[in-house]
Parts: structure tokens; sequence; C-alpha cells
């Protein structure tokens, strides 16, 4: 087991994998962890779909059915980079009409997202958390089973890296830092 420091800095957004499959089991047992993200008035915003060898190919076949010949070939290619993880996990949440609650939600998503990719890097997963402007859809909302007032916050790539996972730099903190006086 890493320890926090070492799981944040080698926690990097993930492009390849092997065709290792992962188990569905690990995943519900991370998620179940992740949740424990702050969220305000304990509304537990999220939801999730999970897609997987045939669930990964009839989404994308019911999905460009839908689509115009124009756009199926860019979002073709788009989920087949997507779909080169073995899992692909859609986070969803349902919007709410008073902003400062939809943006604490918001909030309370990415909060878990990241739990999540953390605990995957832990257990020997990489991940790559993506977020095309494809799934903000009507069509895809409805493809993916979730309802029209949801929002797909983020699709998260799922599986084993086949190339050592490569932090980036950062910006010292120093450059970014105001002290209030």
């Amino acid at each position: 087991m890493m320890n926090i420091e070492n799981l944040i800095k080698t926690r990097v957004s993930q492009k390849s994998y092997t065709d290792e499959k992962v188990s569905i089991d690990l995943v519900k047992e991370l998620l179940n962890i992740a949740v424990f993200a702050p969220n305000h008035k304990m509304r537990q915003p999220w939801g999730f779909v999970l897609l997987e060898e045939d669930g990964k190919a009839r989404l994308k076949e019911r999905y460009l059915d839908r689509l115009s010949e124009d756009e199926k070939p860019s979002i073709s290619m788009k989920l087949d980079k997507m779909y080169k993880a073995p899992l692909l996990l859609a986070v969803t949440m349902k919007t709410d009409p008073d902003f400062d609650v939809e943006i604490e939600d918001l909030q309370a998503n990415a909060s878990m997202i990241q739990n999540f990719t953390l605990l995957c890097v832990d257990k020997g997963l990489s991940t790559h958390w993506k977020t095309p402007g494809f799934i903000k859809t009507d069509k895809f909302k409805d493809v993916l089973g979730i309802e029209e007032n949801e929002l797909v916050t983020g699709m998260i790539m799922v599986g084993y890296a086949d190339t050592p996972n490569r932090p980036k730099s950062r910006i010292d903190v120093n450059e970014k830092l105001t002290i209030y006086k």
C-alpha cells in the first residue's frame, strides 16, 4: 500500500491498457470507499453506469445509430479511444435548479472521482477521466439509460496500464499562491 503522497503523485491519466480484465467486484469495492467524499448535507449526488465488453459495443452501436452520418466518424473515434480500457465507468448526477446546490454536487462528484482514481492506483490499476462534449447530449444520456435531468460528470477509463505511469511536473505553488494580509 502506498502512502497518500505517492498515490497523488503517481496518479496520471493513462491512455493505453493491457487486455487484462478488471474485476467488477474490485470496482464496486473501490466505489464503496470512494463515496466517502465530502458532500454537502450528505446528498451523495452520484450514480454509476459500468460498461465492459458487450456493454461497450452495444452503447457504441446504439449511440451511433442515433447520429447523423457526418457525426459518426468523429464520435466513433472518441469512443474507440475510451474503449482502450477494459472498463468504462460513467459517473452521473442529477441536476438541481438551485445553482449553488448543483455546484456543490459537482464538487462532491469531482472529489469522489479523485478518491476512486487514487484507490485504483493503490490497487495497481490506472485510470483516465474523460469529459468529451457528446456526454452532455440528450441522445447519449438516453442511450446510457439516464434521465434527462442528469449529467454525466465523467467517463472514467479503468484498466491495467501497458506502460508505467509517468507523472508530469507541476508549477510550484509559490507561483500560484497569494497570501492575503
